[in-house]
């Protein structure tokens, strides 16, 4: 199986839980984590956005690379 390649969002979120923002108490609560990070995201400035989309670009640059063939399939 090979996974979609990650959006801007899923990246933020990836990287916002490697900083340890969040208390341990709340990341092992998926939803409440998931919840306060989606705040933060729409809260970000729209040139912080902008560095996100661009990384997820070159993800699924990367990607299509990697994978010339994948087709998104539900």
């Amino acid at each position: 199986h090979i996974p979609r390649p990650p959006n801007a969002f899923i990246l933020f979120r990836s990287a916002f839980i490697r900083s340890r923002k969040i208390s341990s108490e709340i990341e092992g609560n998926h939803s409440t984590l998931s919840k306060i990070i989606g705040r933060v995201w729409r809260t970000l400035p729209p040139h912080e956005r902008a560095e996100w989309e661009a990384r997820a670009k070159i993800a699924q640059e990367e990607h299509r690379l990697r994978y010339p063939d994948w087709r998104f399939s539900p």
